[in-house]
């Protein structure tokens, strides 16, 4: 049973949440494992390197696809690395996979914090945002949940600990969602390494 508090204010909530953001200009290396309904899991190692907000490099590698995209600004331009064939650049917004803060949206977006076992749930005055879940001991959001389209989908977040280059940042993220048919899929994003990176040459992010 949920019982109404005010221990907890919102904005340390998202003060302590903004400190769990990787810097602006950072290096990380991603694998993401899917698993869909009765089917074998599949994983895609992904390098990202992000310079600032509006540019990024990421190189992914399966199986099926080896690839790399490059975002600058508002425009993507995507190299097939298979071929060697580059794509005419579109005009599309690229997010970076770890960016889940973002999702998360500002304290103004949240009723007053309950506590729900042990752990504070945050509720959306909006359905378009997630319900949070916050953990007081840890200084971070541990779980979120969300629906859309008839799916139930809960997130799980883990994050790094002083032992890693950035503490406090994000670790590992489990989705699981349940379709409108009662089928499940299961999607895994580990960061195995994740560094801050100084001024990068603006020929890496070139669109011609």
């Amino acid at each position: 049973m949920a019982v109404q508090s005010f221990a907890l204010d919102l904005k340390t909530v998202f003060d302590n949440q903004a400190k769990s953001a990787f810097p602006d200009t950072c290096e990380m290396q991603i694998r993401t494992t899917i698993t869909l309904p009765n089917q074998k899991p599949q994983s895609v190692d992904m390098s990202v390197i992000n310079a600032g907000d509006d540019k990024s490099m990421t190189t992914i590698y399966s199986r099926m696809i080896q690839m790399k995209t490059i975002q600058n600004g508002d425009r993507i331009k995507v190299i097939d690395l298979k071929s060697g064939k580059t794509l005419p650049a579109q005009s599309v917004k690229q997010q970076n996979p770890a960016g889940i803060t973002k999702k998360m949206g500002s304290p103004a977006d949240y009723k007053n914090p309950v506590k729900e076992g042990s752990l504070w749930k945050l509720v959306p005055k909006d359905d378009s945002r997630p319900t949070l879940y916050y953990s007081a001991a840890k200084k971070r959001v541990v779980k979120m949940t969300s629906q859309f389209n008839g799916a139930n989908t809960e997130s799980s977040f883990e994050y790094c600990d002083n032992s890693c280059t950035l503490p406090g940042t994000l670790k590992k993220v489990e989705i699981n969602t349940i379709l409108a048919d009662g089928n499940t899929t299961k999607v895994v994003m580990d960061i195995l390494e994740a560094e801050r990176r100084r001024v990068l040459p603006p020929k890496m992010f070139d669109m011609e």
